[in-house]
């Protein structure tokens, strides 16, 4: 997990992080056959702070924890 800091956010930036979570999510179970996708902690922060700056690619691996199930965790 990323290194964490506690903030206080409007909800609707709570939202948009939940929001972004839930299409990565959705996007990796497609591209690789999953039935579920596990992202814990700041993962959805990490994601729209990469967007906002500019970046790419966003490097990840996909630990597998059942025959149809993984964790992601970005590198």
């Amino acid at each position: 997990m990323g290194n964490g800091i506690q903030i206080r956010v409007d909800k609707s930036l709570q939202e948009i992080l939940a929001d972004i979570q839930g299409r990565m999510a959705n996007d990796i179970k497609k591209r690789y056959g999953l039935d579920k996708i596990t992202i814990y902690g700041t993962a959805a922060s990490k994601i729209a702070a990469a967007k906002i700056s500019g970046k790419k690619i966003i490097n990840f691996k996909i630990e597998k924890v059942g025959l149809n199930k993984g964790v992601l965790k970005l590198l």
